[in-house]
């Protein structure tokens, strides 16, 4: 990743990634077990590639917003905005388990 850790959550760029994410993945679900975003039109993405399909529909790429500050948030999403529906604790525990796991190889990314 060519930008510094701080430069990550700071400015403008960094809102507009946050914006664009969030936006994108306002009606998605996600599966923890098969580590994929589950988008409503019926896509079934990685991080990677979810970021991908966000980076290249919005403007990120011309106001300067890289492949990985998208990342990054996608991974913040799953990590704390994301709450599914319908669990009681134990399931709950295993998914937030589950999420912590998948995300886990991306911490020194962030």
């Amino acid at each position: 990743m060519g930008n510094k850790p701080e430069d990550f959550f700071s400015g403008s760029a960094s809102e507009q990634a946050l914006f664009d994410v969030l936006d994108a993945l306002e009606r998605a679900s996600v599966d923890p077990r098969e580590q994929r975003i589950l988008w409503a039109d019926g896509a079934h993405l990685s991080i990677e590639d979810t970021a991908r399909r966000i980076h290249e529909a919005s403007q990120d790429a011309q106001s300067g917003v890289s492949l990985d500050m998208v990342q990054s948030h996608v991974v913040g999403w799953l990590e704390v905005i994301y709450e599914p529906e319908g669990l009681d604790e134990a399931q709950m525990e295993e998914f937030e388990r589950l999420i912590d796991l998948w995300i886990t190889p991306y911490d020194d990314a962030r």
